[in-house]
């Protein structure tokens, strides 16, 4: 079976230089992966300037050479496979470290609510992500084994619809691992 899995990482911007944090690997960190993430390939434009005068026909519309974009809100499904011992630890420190109240590892200098998310299903990412919503309810599925399933939502506002976030891979354990995110 393949593993398609979605790396996050959290970047701090101070008006002029993003710092990074290092990549998370949802899977390895937090044995969470997301059945779907829709991102936009080519999101709404913005509402053009106009005005409208009484005298003439139509409207006067100032359209540039580029359609700039709108932010968009996008939900995520993701799935947790862990233990019924873990469950709760691992949904609570995965819901924390996307607001940026944990650090993705200890040794990192950024811890911010701020993201960068790569899909490699998608094959796509984006950066200046934030979580607008985490669903209340989970769905929460076992049986007689030690194996717990949960199925959760989060709505995320993507701020910067159009940088492209690709990732670097190099060979860590014996495997191809995420080891950057990358973006202008």
């Amino acid at each position: 079976m393949v593993t398609y899995n979605t790396y996050v990482q959290q970047i701090s911007f101070d008006g002029t230089t993003y710092t990074k944090g290092s990549v998370v690997d949802m899977l390895s960190k937090f044995k969470i992966v997301s059945q779907e993430f829709p991102f936009r390939k080519n999101p709404k434009p913005k509402d053009l300037p106009t005005r409208d005068w009484a005298g003439e026909d139509g409207l006067d519309v100032y359209i540039p050479g580029q359609l700039p974009v709108k932010h968009y809100d996008m939900e995520v499904s993701f799935l947790y496979v862990g233990t019924e011992a873990n469950i709760r630890t691992d949904l609570n420190n995965f819901i924390d470290f996307l607001y940026g109240r944990v650090k993705g590892n200890n040794s990192d200098t950024v811890q911010s609510g701020r993201l960068a998310i790569y899909n490699e299903l998608t094959g796509i990412g984006r950066k200046d992500i934030v979580v607008a919503e985490v669903e209340n309810e989970i769905f929460y599925l076992t049986d007689s084994d030690t194996d717990a399933v949960a199925k959760f939502k989060i709505k995320f506002t993507v701020y910067d619809p159009t940088t492209e976030v690709t990732p670097t891979y190099g060979t860590y354990d014996g495997q191809q691992r995420c080891t950057a995110l990358n973006f202008e």
